[in-house]
């Protein structure tokens, strides 16, 4: 029979972690609500500068110029098939646990982008001694399992190119087995693609995920996941631009979580740099006004870049931060829930050995009185 004292404690302790759970969805509530202003307030802005980015790119259109921060779609492919700089990853995600499943998907995001989706039909793996012998015959055909050309978009075929030609085939899960598939990738010279990728992490979860992963990370933030200031975006955009001008990178990619509502967020990635202007002219065909600009367009898309892509990496994070305190907030309100369900059901437990006891005791005395008699 259970121990009425153990059921106590255990009580005791389920109503304890309660207490400290919906202390978390109550903070989370009050600081979503400022997340939730802020990223609204910010919305028009990121708005309109897009909708300048695109004026100005259609009054440049039919003009010659050279800009290092813009390509058309040929000159792109073009010129990163040929490059040797590196691709540049900004992951985005938080400071602390305890908000179910945000940070997790944005790691899978995050590896599907960089090290793509492969499904091999079989992968191998050490044993708890390292000596299985078809390791390195299997965890070499995985690495031939990569997407086909056919489902490669174009951004991955041409990083592909410029890292070495063979990405790791990585299962769904989001690149667990990353640590044992990167030794074997070395060690037959097809897959240094990791030599050729470095990222730039917001939020400590970020940092060591990637870290422990054996990734180059030149830039971490952290402790500004739930606040993100204009300055760290701004600080983050000037590294970029810097390390993309000088040639060390050759691609940008930002990988956030998008905010929808307050039970619905889903990881995104977008290309910062560079930027197509081919997208911009199809756009641009719906635009009839013109606009007169001093002292040119040339001059004033130089300034307004540097703004823009600002102002993209400071909504993603506006973005990150109110998705990270929806999570929260729904993982702690049903971490509350269950805790009050599960006081309720050793409660009943309770009740049944307290009465079982009983009913024990009261058998024992009648039993006793009948053998007097």
């Amino acid at each position: 029979m259970a121990n009425l004292q153990h059921i106590r404690r255990r009580i005791k302790s389920v109503k304890n972690i309660q207490k400290i759970t919906n202390a978390m969805d109550m903070i989370a509530r009050s600081r979503f609500n400022a997340a939730r202003e802020a990223l609204l307030s910010n919305i028009p802005y990121v708005a309109k500068t897009k909708e300048i980015m695109r004026r100005v790119m259609s009054q440049m259109r039919g003009q010659e110029f050279e800009h290092p921060f813009l390509k058309t779609r040929d000159e792109l492919i073009a010129e990163q098939q040929n490059a040797d700089g590196k691709f540049l990853f900004i992951v985005i995600a938080s400071d602390k646990g305890l908000a179910g499943s945000f940070s997790s998907n944005v790691f899978k995001e995050a590896h599907d982008t960089i090290e793509y989706d492969g499904t091999p039909s079989e992968t191998g793996s050490l044993d708890d001694d390292g000596d299985d012998e078809n390791f390195h015959k299997k965890n070499f055909d995985a690495l031939n399992a990569v997407k086909p050309i056919a489902n490669r978009t174009q951004k991955q075929q041409r990083q592909m190119s410029a890292t070495g030609g063979m990405a790791r085939a990585s299962a769904r899960g989001g690149g667990g087995q990353s640590g044992a598939n990167l030794q074997v990738a070395r060690e037959y010279h097809d897959a240094d693609y990791i030599d050729g990728i470095e990222l730039i992490t917001v939020g400590r979860k970020a940092t060591t995920h990637f870290k422990q992963r054996g990734y180059n990370i030149i830039k971490s933030y952290h402790g500004i996941s739930e606040r993100p200031q204009y300055k760290y975006a701004k600080e983050i955009s000037d590294l970029v631009m810097e390390r993309y001008a000088s040639g060390e990178i050759i691609d940008v990619t930002l990988i956030y979580t998008r905010f929808k509502s307050a039970i619905s967020c889903s990881p995104d990635d977008v290309t910062l740099l560079p930027l197509i202007t081919d997208d911009f002219a199809q756009t641009g065909d719906t635009l009839k006004e013109e606009y007169i600009y001093e002292p040119d367009v040339v001059s004033i898309l130089d300034k307004f870049l540097p703004r823009r892509i600002a102002t993209r990496i400071y909504g993603a994070m506006l973005h990150s931060a109110a998705s990270e305190l929806s999570s929260r907030m729904n993982a702690m309100s049903n971490a509350t829930d269950n805790a009050q369900e599960l006081v309720g059901r050793l409660n009943l437990f309770y009740n049944k050995v307290r009465q079982a006891g009983i009913t024990n005791e009261i058998n024992e005395i009648v039993g006793g009185a009948n053998a007097l008699e």
